[in-house]
C-alpha cells in the first residue's frame, strides 16, 4: 500500500516571533546543532493585508551569544497553517490565493486540518473552496481519477501504480503527481471502506 494520509495536530497562537514554536535541538549543518523557531505572520498593512505567511528562523551555534539570524518568510497567501507530523517535525500547508484545488482539498481534510479550523478560517475556507467549484473540471477529473481507484483497489486488492506520474484505467487517464498519490489513495480507500 502507498503512504496513507495520517491526521496531524495544528499548532494555534503561534503569530510572532515572540510567540513562535520553539524546537531547541535543530541540526544547524552538518555537526552542530541550534534552536528554531516557527510562527505563521499576518501582514497588518499594504496590499497584503490580512494575509498569512509561515516564517521560520534559525539561531546561530558558531557566534558568541547563539544570535538568532535573519527570519525565513515564505510567501502570503489566505490562509497558512503550522502543524506537526508523524515524527512531530513542525510543517507547514497554505491556501493558495488563485483558488484550492481538489487534492489541496483532500488533503487538508485528510490531514484533519479542516476539522481544527477556527469558525472565521472555516468561512474563509468554504468560501474559497466555493469559488474553486465554479469551474467543475478540476473537480470532475478529481472525482473520476477516485472513483477509478476505488473500482482498481475493490477488484485487485492493491493501490494504483501510476507510470512516470500518469495512471491509466479502462475508461480514462489522470496526472497523479508523485506527492499526491497518498492523497488519491487515501481518498479511494476512505470511499471504499464507506460503500462497505
Amino acid at each position: 500500500m502507498s503512504d496513507s494520509i495520517e491526521r496531524v495536530r495544528v499548532l494555534a497562537g503561534h503569530t510572532s516571533k515572540d510567540s513562535a514554536y520553539l524546537v531547541d535541538d535543530y541540526p544547524y549543518g552538518r555537526t552542530l546543532r541550534c534552536k528554531i523557531r516557527y510562527w505563521v505572520e499576518t501582514a497588518t498593512k499594504g496590499a497584503k493585508k490580512g494575509q498569512q505567511r509561515f516564517v521560520r528562523q534559525t539561531t546561530n551555534p558558531k557566534a558568541e551569544g547563539e544570535p538568532w539570524n535573519t527570519a525565513h518568510p515564505g510567501q502570503y497567501g489566505p490562509l497558512v497553517f503550522l502543524y506537526l507530523d508523524e515524527q512531530d517535525h513542525v510543517q507547514h500547508i497554505g491556501v493558495s490565493q488563485y483558488g484550492v484545488t481538489p487534492q489541496a482539498d483532500a488533503r487538508i481534510r485528510l490531514l484533519g486540518i479542516y476539522d481544527q479550523m477556527t469558525t472565521d478560517q472555516r468561512h474563509l475556507y468554504d468560501a474559497m473552496v466555493a469559488v474553486s467549484r465554479r469551474y467543475p473540471e478540476p473537480w470532475q477529473d478529481w472525482d473520476n481519477a477516485v472513483t477509478a481507484m476505488v473500482e482498481h483497489i475493490r477488484v485487485t486488492g492493491d493501490d494504483p501504480a501510476p507510470a512516470n506520474g500518469i495512471w491509466e484505467w479502462p475508461g480514462g487517464r489522470a496526472y497523479v503527481p508523485e506527492y499526491d498519490l497518498p492523497v488519491y489513495v487515501t481518498s479511494a480507500r476512505q470511499r471504499l471502506a464507506a460503500a462497505q
